[in-house]
């Protein structure tokens, strides 16, 4: 049985439900009272670069599973080598300073993967066992956006 929170939104069957709402408060604007990964504090400049990696790093995942879509390996290849290490952010020491060894390492280990992965696809793997990887590196993906959150400091 599904769960609506929306009592308008439920199928006629089931408006009779409870549909109690968990309401959430916290004061106005206040983002982090209510979002509790961890914060990194960046310039504006590094939160920049981050951002378009992780587009890189978004495009790149887009290419790979179209490319497996249409069977097509070159495009598979190309796209995960658009991701690999030579993508990683050329923002400097200052940057990894302000982003944190934890956050730096997670980043190199999915542009590191990247490459793996290219090379993987270059030699043939089966799209199965590439796109089998291509969730791994995901994980990576997704388990940095639950853990860590960007707040840019004047």
């Amino acid at each position: 049985m599904a769960v609506t929170l929306c009592a308008a939104c439920a199928p006629a069957a089931d408006r009779t439900l409870d549909t109690a709402q968990t309401s959430i408060s916290a004061p106005r604007g206040d983002v982090a009272a209510l979002d509790d990964r961890v914060p990194i504090n960046v310039d504006a400049a590094t939160r920049f670069a981050v951002l378009a990696e992780m587009r890189t790093m978004l495009n790149a995942v887009q290419g790979i599973v179209g490319g497996a879509a249409q069977g097509d390996t070159a495009a598979m290849r190309t796209a995960a080598m658009s991701a690999g290490v030579a993508a990683a952010s050329e923002a400097g020491e200052d940057a990894a300073a302000q982003l944190g060894p934890d956050f730096v390492q997670l980043g190199m280990r999915t542009h590191t993967t990247f490459d793996s992965l290219a090379t993987d696809i270059g030699r043939g793997k089966s799209r199965d066992a590439v796109l089998g990887r291509l969730a791994s590196v995901m994980g990576n993906c997704v388990g940095c956006h639950n853990q860590f959150r960007l707040v840019v400091q004047p």
